[in-house]
C-alpha cells in the first residue's frame, strides 16, 4: 500500500514539475516575470498582497462560501425537522384516543362476521379460504354488486375489517363474480 502511495506521489510530483516547467518557458510568464521584478520593492509587496487578496476571494466565492451555505440549509432543514417530530410527539396521545374510539371489538372469527354480515346483504360464498387469524379469501359468484359493496362498507365500519386484495368480473347487467380477501 505505502509503495502505491509513494509511486502516485512521485508521479505527481514529476508531473507538476513538468507543467511549472513547461508555464517558466511560456513567453507571455517570462514577460510577466521580467515586469514583475522590474518593479520597485514597495510596488512588488502591493502585487504580493493583491495576489493574496485575489487568491483569498477565489477561495472565498468557490468553497467557503458554498459551503456555508449549505451548512446554514442544512441547519435550518433540520430546524424544520424537529419541530416536525415534536408535533408528532405532542398529537401521539390525540392519535391514540381517535383510534382507541374508533376501534372496534369483533365477536367470533373474521369468517363468522363475514359470513353472518352476508347473510344480511343477501350475499352467499361460494368459497372460503381462511389465511391464518387475521385474513380470509373469498368467492362469491354472480351477486348483486350493490350489495356487495353496503356488505364492504358495513364490515368496515362497523367491524374493523378491510378488503385487502378486490378482483371483480361482470356477470351479468348489475352482477358480479367477485374475489377478494378479507382482513381485520
Amino acid at each position: 500500500m505505502n509503495s502505491r502511495i509513494t509511486a502516485i506521489r512521485e508521479r505527481f510530483d514529476e508531473e507538476l514539475e513538468q507543467t511549472v516547467a513547461r508555464v517558466k518557458a511560456n513567453n507571455s510568464y517570462q514577460q510577466l516575470e521580467r515586469r514583475y521584478l522590474g518593479l520597485s520593492d514597495r510596488d512588488r509587496r502591493l502585487v504580493n498582497w493583491l495576489a493574496l487578496a485575489l487568491a483569498l476571494f477565489i477561495a472565498w466565492r468557490l468553497v467557503f462560501g458554498p459551503a456555508l451555505g449549505y451548512l446554514d440549509s442544512a441547519s435550518n432543514q433540520y430546524q424544520k425537522q424537529l419541530a416536525n417530530y415534536g408535533w408528532m410527539q405532542e398529537e401521539v396521545p390525540k392519535t391514540k384516543a381517535l383510534l382507541d374510539a374508533g376501534a372496534t371489538v369483533r365477536e367470533g372469527s373474521l369468517l363468522s362476521v363475514a359470513s353472518a354480515t352476508a347473510k344480511n346483504h343477501e350475499l352467499s360464498f361460494s368459497r372460503f379460504e381462511p389465511i391464518g387469524d387475521d385474513r380470509v379469501r373469498l368467492w362469491l359468484e354472480q351477486v348483486v354488486f350493490n350489495n356487495v359493496v353496503s356488505w364492504l362498507g358495513e364490515l368496515e365500519e362497523q367491524h374493523g375489517v378491510s378488503a385487502i386484495d378486490i378482483s371483480l368480473d361482470s356477470a351479468a347487467p348489475g352482477y358480479v363474480s367477485v374475489r377478494l380477501t378479507l382482513q381485520g
